[in-house]
């Protein structure tokens, strides 16, 4: 299992820095980007929560949207890494990338609301939990990044650490629970989280 989990990690590496990248259109937005998928701007979620550097966890959330809004029947996708109770007197540890292989196509709505329905990515800056956002999404090697910058780090003390912002997008394929793949400043760790079960 360690071998594998070296490998996966290698190849992460690997292609993350030899594979010409492809950047996401990213975007700031505030917690009204639910507007996109429910003419209330209101939705039910599932959360399901990963162990990340111990007391930490990636939150994966999804939900689907409602009839008569834009993104009607599409699924939604959000991410949060959570290092708030996690301490490191003499070295705090970080977590600074989320990668998801084979997520298939982002679709593009308008989650800022300046009249341009491309956005791929979206990050909940107002109205919503975290103070770390994302420096930038890209696709690379069929791998989907999402940098986390700065990186969220844990505290001195349980209680103490950070979280990032929600950040997600949409799919045209439902959800499944499957490895994820966070950054943390030792190495890649897989977790399970929901994402998108593309073909």
């Amino acid at each position: 299992m360690k071998r594998l989990t070296l490998f996966v990690s290698l190849l992460l590496v690997a292609v993350a820095f030899s594979t010409p990248a492809m950047a996401y259109n990213l975007v700031n937005s505030s917690w009204t980007e639910v507007c996109v998928f429910s003419t209330t701007c209101s939705v039910t979620v599932t959360d399901y929560s990963s162990t990340v550097l111990g007391s930490g966890k990636l939150q994966s959330r999804i939900y689907t949207g409602q009839p008569g809004s834009t993104g009607a029947g599409k699924y939604v996708y959000e991410y949060r890494v959570d290092l708030t109770q996690v301490a490191g007197i003499t070295y705090p540890p970080s977590v600074d990338y989320v990668a998801i292989y084979n997520a298939g196509s982002l679709l593009q709505f308008d989650y800022n609301f300046d009249g341009n329905a491309t956005d791929q990515v979206y990050v909940i800056t107002s109205g919503g939990v975290g103070t770390k956002g994302l420096g930038s999404a890209y696709l690379s090697g069929g791998w989907s990044y999402f940098w986390i910058n700065p990186p969220v780090y844990a505290g001195s003390y349980p209680g103490g650490g950070e979280s990032s912002y929600f950040f997600g997008f949409a799919s045209n394929y439902p959800p499944v629970l499957r490895t994820i793949y966070v950054h943390t400043d030792t190495g890649w760790v897989g977790v399970t989280g929901y994402a998108p079960n593309a073909p």
